[in-house]
C-alpha cells in the first residue's frame, strides 16, 4: 500500500512540475511578446512622428536621389548617410520584429504600408548596390516587410479588422445646432470679413 501512495506522490509531484513548467514557459513567452509590441509601438507612435524621422524621411523621398548610387550608401555624404541610415534601419527593425514573430505582422502591415513602400522604392538602388559591394544581406528585413506588405490587400486586411466606414466620402462636420452641414465661420468672424 505505501509503494502505491508512493508512486501516487511521484505521479502528483511529476505532474505539478510539468504543468509549472508549462504554464512558466507560457507566461515568460507572454511577456517577451508583451516587450516586443511594446517596442514596436514605441516605434510606429513616437520614432515615426519625430522631427529627425520625418527630415530624414523628406530627404529620402525628395533628395537622395541627387546622389548617384555609385558607392552604395557608404559613398554617401556623412549627413546623407545618417539620413538614410534612420530611415533604413526603422523598417528593418519593424522588419525583423515581424519576421522573428515579436509582434504580429498585421499589425506593421496595417499602419505603414505606403511608407514603407515609398521608402524602399527611393533606396533599392543604394541597398543593392550596397548588397553587391560589401553585405549581400544589407537591409534584408526592410526588404523582407516590403514583401509582406505587398502580400497583403488591404481592403481585405481593413475589413478582417472590422474597421468601420462613413456612408459618404464628403464628410460634413456638425454645426453648433448638432445639425450636419457645411462648416460656417463663427459670427465674430463673419462679421470681421464683411
Amino acid at each position: 500500500m505505501s509503494l502505491a501512495l508512493n508512486i501516487a506522490a511521484i505521479t502528483i509531484s511529476l505532474a505539478a512540475v510539468a504543468l509549472s513548467a508549462f504554464f512558466g514557459l507560457r507566461q515568460l513567452r507572454s511577456m517577451q511578446k508583451s516587450n516586443s509590441t511594446m517596442v514596436t509601438i514605441e516605434l510606429l507612435t513616437r520614432e515615426c512622428r519625430s522631427n529627425d524621422f520625418l527630415e530624414s524621411e523628406e530627404f529620402v523621398l525628395y533628395e537622395l536621389s541627387s546622389s548617384p548610387p555609385e558607392d552604395g550608401l557608404s559613398g554617401l555624404p556623412p549627413k546623407h548617410r545618417r539620413h538614410v541610415t534612420r530611415i533604413g534601419l526603422f523598417f528593418s527593425s519593424l522588419g525583423a520584429l515581424s519576421a522573428l514573430g515579436g509582434v504580429e505582422t498585421r499589425m506593421i502591415t496595417a499602419m505603414v504600408p505606403s511608407r514603407a513602400r515609398r521608402a524602399w522604392l527611393a533606396l533599392e538602388p543604394y541597398i543593392i548596390l550596397e548588397r553587391k559591394l560589401r553585405s549581400p544581406t544589407y537591409l534584408s528585413f526592410f526588404e523582407h516587410l516590403v514583401c509582406l506588405i505587398n502580400d497583403t490587400d488591404p481592403a481585405k486586411h481593413h475589413e478582417s479588422l472590422g474597421l468601420r466606414k462613413l456612408e459618404s466620402i464628403s464628410v460634413q462636420p456638425r454645426t453648433d445646432s448638432g445639425a450636419v452641414g457645411p462648416p460656417t465661420r463663427p459670427a465674430k468672424e463673419r462679421d470681421a470679413a464683411h
